[in-house]
């Protein structure tokens, strides 16, 4: 296997968009390392809190992870994912691992 490894310090309610793409077999792992809960989606919108209305919330200290592959899917075979910290700052770490 191969892969990537991104860690990014977020601001509260300022949106940051991650490649997270992966067009092989593995596995996308996602963490929330920080205090306050992290809202993904796939628009820059869905994340910003005066007009979020699709998105997903990553609670403080889970780990999240996706198997990837033509049988099963991908979160994000070809776009990145917009990250956003709520009710203060916190870090995001996601680990992309691809087969080669």
């Amino acid at each position: 296997m191969s892969g990537r490894i991104l860690r990014a310090a977020l601001g509260a309610d300022n949106p940051t968009m991650l490649n997270v793409t992966n067009r092989t077999n593995g596995k996308l792992l996602i963490s929330n390392a920080g205090v306050n809960p992290i809202w993904v989606g796939y628009d820059r919108s869905d994340v910003l809190a005066a007009s979020a209305v699709n998105y997903f919330v990553i609670p403080a200290g889970v780990i999240l992870v996706f198997d990837q592959s033509n049988g099963v899917g991908f979160l994000a075979q070809d776009t990145g994912l917009w990250f956003s910290s709520q009710g203060g700052a916190s870090e995001i770490q996601i680990w992309v691992a691809n087969q080669v």
